[in-house]
């Protein structure tokens, strides 16, 4: 017991420090990396210390799951929630009177970017499968809701067989793992690429390119070791372009992490590519796609990687899921002058 009560204040004094010190962002990253270690470390008791009890005022709430088709395959963006950070963090080279024009002329926030977490499950002949697992407890109360929604619209955790991961940063890795380090998807086999997990289970991992601050990178680290370590015993490593499963095929997005894959799902004469995090918002990555992006590994490589991704799509007209634009986040990218913009699915009531 006395055990467990040193862990509970160990928490506790981190958490009143680095709130003093580190953006909210950098914050929830670190408390990820922190509570995942210890998980790793087999000490239970960080979920055995005394509840602290909270009151989340509720109302009415609007569609969580968006139900679709990719040919004659069954699919559905599920919503995990929302993030926000503020724009002078995301964009951190951008000229920021240019941002807040940006922002202003779009009706959006100049001060904070507002970042939908949305999740695709698909059914195949063999499979049910999520790519990526939402945020789970890393970023607070507004994200973390996939398995709830999906549960909602008749998918039990238990039925997923097959998770493949884009890249492993916490908001889409982070649902791996309920607070007492346990499985939430018990049945599932996690794919991931080669190069992603190789970066990550580096014994060391170093990020020179990278916008973040130190503190930063150290709490994305932990949690991507944390969560990968958890399903080593389960997990499948592919290759770009490899066929990861019937229907799913990888392709290299590197840039934002060095083994990001983006997927192309395919079904008949219909095809949906998934992006992972090519890119994150419109307008300020789709207007000014050479901004760099303060969650890009390699920034540059990250402008060069959503700019190839933009061209392609819209010369082909692809639909894509962008797993950070306003939910569904199903739709079209198209050719605006220089540059792009983005055109949302018309909603449909029936898949």
């Amino acid at each position: 017991m006395r055990e467990q009560h040193w862990y509970g204040a160990l928490l506790r004094g981190l958490t009143h420090y680095l709130s003093r010190r580190f953006r909210r962002w950098q914050l929830l990253v670190l408390a990820t990396g922190i509570t995942l270690g210890l998980v790793i470390l087999g000490h239970d008791a960080i979920a055995q210390t005394d509840p602290v009890e909270t009151t989340l005022e509720t109302g009415p709430t609007n569609a969580a799951v968006y139900h679709f088709k990719v040919g004659d395959l069954n699919a559905m963006v599920v919503s995990d929630g929302t993030l926000s950070f503020p724009a002078s963090f995301f964009v951190p080279n951008a000229d920021p009177s240019a941002v807040t024009a940006v922002l202003t002329e779009h009706f959006l926030s100049t001060e904070d970017v507002f970042a939908h977490v949305n999740a695709l499950y698909i059914e195949t002949d063999d499979h049910k499968v999520l790519i990526d697992t939402g945020a789970g407890n890393a970023f607070g109360p507004t994200a973390g809701h996939l398995l709830e929604n999906l549960e909602a619209a008749g998918i039990a955790a238990t039925d997923i067989d097959t998770v493949i991961l884009t890249h492993a940063h916490p908001d889409h890795i982070g649902g791996i793992l309920d607070a007492d380090g346990q499985l939430r998807l018990p049945n599932a086999w996690f794919y991931i690429s080669q190069a992603e997990s190789e970066f990550w289970m580096a014994d060391t991992v170093e990020m020179p390119k990278s916008l973040l601050d130190e503190e930063t990178r150290t709490g994305l680290i932990a949690a991507a070791k944390g969560n990968l370590t958890a399903i080593r015993d389960r997990t499948t490593l592919f290759a770009m372009g490899d066929e990861v499963i019937p229907h799913i095929q990888a392709i290299d997005s590197a840039g934002h992490t060095p083994g990001q894959a983006s997927f192309l799902i395919t079904s008949g004469e219909d095809s949906l590519l998934s992006t992972g995090d090519v890119f994150f918002s419109d307008p300020l990555n789709l207007e000014n796609p050479d901004w760099e992006v303060v969650f890009d590994d390699d920034p540059a490589q990250g402008v060069m990687a959503r700019r190839e991704l933009l061209e392609t799509t819209t010369a082909e007209r692809q639909l894509l899921l962008v797993p950070h634009m306003p939910f569904p986040g199903l739709g079209h990218v198209r050719t605006q002058g220089d540059a792009y913009g983005w055109e949302p699915v018309v909603w449909r009531f029936t898949a």
